[in-house]
C-alpha cells in the first residue's frame, strides 16, 4: 500500500512539470473602419509563416479580437478582411 502511494504522488508530480512547460502565445487587437468604428464580424487570419499553420478568428460587437494558442516565435502574417472592404 505504501509503495503503492509512492507512485501515485510520483506520478502526479511529473504530470505537474509536462503540464507547466506548455508554452503558447496570442495575437490580439481592434479592428476599425476610416471613421473609427469597430467592424463586427471581421475575419481574421493569421499565417505562421515557417510552418504554413493558419490560425482564425472573428471580431466581436466592439471589433476586438482574440487568436489563442499560437506557436511561440514567428513570423506571423496577418490579414484581415470584411464585406465591402479590401483586405
Amino acid at each position: 500500500m505504501k509503495n503503492n502511494l509512492f507512485f501515485q504522488v510520483l506520478f502526479l508530480l511529473f504530470v505537474g512539470a509536462a503540464y507547466g512547460q506548455v508554452t503558447t502565445s496570442n495575437i490580439r487587437g481592434l479592428v476599425m473602419d476610416d471613421q473609427n468604428l469597430p467592424l463586427f464580424g471581421a475575419n481574421i487570419v493569421a499565417v505562421h509563416t515557417p510552418t504554413g499553420t493558419k490560425y482564425g478568428s472573428i471580431t466581436n460587437e466592439d471589433g476586438r479580437f482574440n487568436l489563442l494558442n499560437l506557436r511561440v516565435g514567428g513570423p506571423y502574417k496577418v490579414e484581415i478582411s470584411y464585406v465591402g472592404f479590401k483586405p
